[in-house]
């Protein structure tokens, strides 16, 4: 069985309009090992 976790980027993972901090980082590869993930953002 395979799963997908799907994330939106501005105000979910990040700030909006700013990249992922180091500590979101570091939990978004933790996750990245045991799962597959989307993320997805509506900005411009």
């Amino acid at each position: 069985m395979k799963w997908l976790i799907v994330f939106d980027l501005d105000g979910t993972l990040a700030e909006s309009k700013r990249p992922l901090s180091a500590e979101m980082g570091a939990t978004f590869a933790r996750l990245l090992a045991v799962v597959d993930v989307a993320v997805i953002s509506g900005g411009d």
